[in-house]
């Protein structure tokens, strides 16, 4: 569901291919392909910084729950909380999303071949191998072409004393930097309440970390 003056339904974000601006909450894998392709026919994408601001909204506003209610509110939010999508930052996340993807089927391939060792499964886990290695140079390579990112990339990797680091470069993407500490600590799950709502992918990446700074320390 996009948003105007009125709410209305839509099966694909490209339905709405004559607007000059969309206002949307999140983006997911799912519309990669369709926002990529309104943004290069010149489309002007503009996501919500923290999608927690609907349900803020919404609790202020006494509003119940459901996608005309939510589309009201998000209409309403003042302009400044939304960034503006480019092509570069789709990409970013279109590469990102095809290494996690990797990740998890290179997972489940090397429980089947420590079970059945085939051929065939071997063959395709080398060629999963070579994919997910591919995908993340190429993240790296777009944090590097990112100003912003480039320099708290750096930044990180020397601290940590890594060359290269693909969970680093997905962090720096990935977590909202501009939040206070505390609310970081609270969406990677680290405050010591134990905040069973923070964001399990985004945990795993710093688990990997984690893992990463383990092995070449050793």
């Amino acid at each position: 569901m996009l948003y105007c003056k009125k709410t209305f339904k839509v099966r694909k974000l490209t339905e709405l291919n004559d607007a000059c601006e969309i206002y949307i909450d999140a983006i997911f894998p799912q519309v990669y392909a369709e926002v990529l392709e309104l943004l290069e026919k010149g489309t002007k994408i503009h996501v919500l910084r923290s999608p927690s601001l609907v349900k803020k909204f919404r609790d202020k506003n006494g509003a119940k729950k459901s996608h005309d209610s939510d589309a009201i509110i998000l209409a309403k939010i003042p302009r400044i909380h939304f960034k503006e999508l480019t092509l570069k930052e789709l990409n970013l996340l279109r590469f990102i999303n095809i290494y996690k993807k990797c990740a998890e089927w290179k997972r489940i391939i090397k429980q089947w071949t420590n079970i059945y060792s085939l051929d065939p499964l071997e063959k395709c886990a080398k060629g999963l191998r070579s994919i997910h290695n591919y995908y993340g140079h190429r993240i790296i390579e777009e944090i590097m072409r990112n100003e912003n990112y480039a320099t708290m990339y750096r930044m990180v990797c020397e601290e940590l004393e890594l060359k290269d680091s693909v969970e680093v470069a997905i962090l720096v993407a990935r977590l909202p930097l501009n939040w206070k500490l505390s609310r970081l600590k609270g969406l990677l799950g680290l405050t010591p309440c134990g905040n069973r709502s923070y964001n399990h992918k985004l945990r795993r990446h710093l688990a990997n970390l984690a893992v990463t700074i383990y092995l070449n320390n050793r």
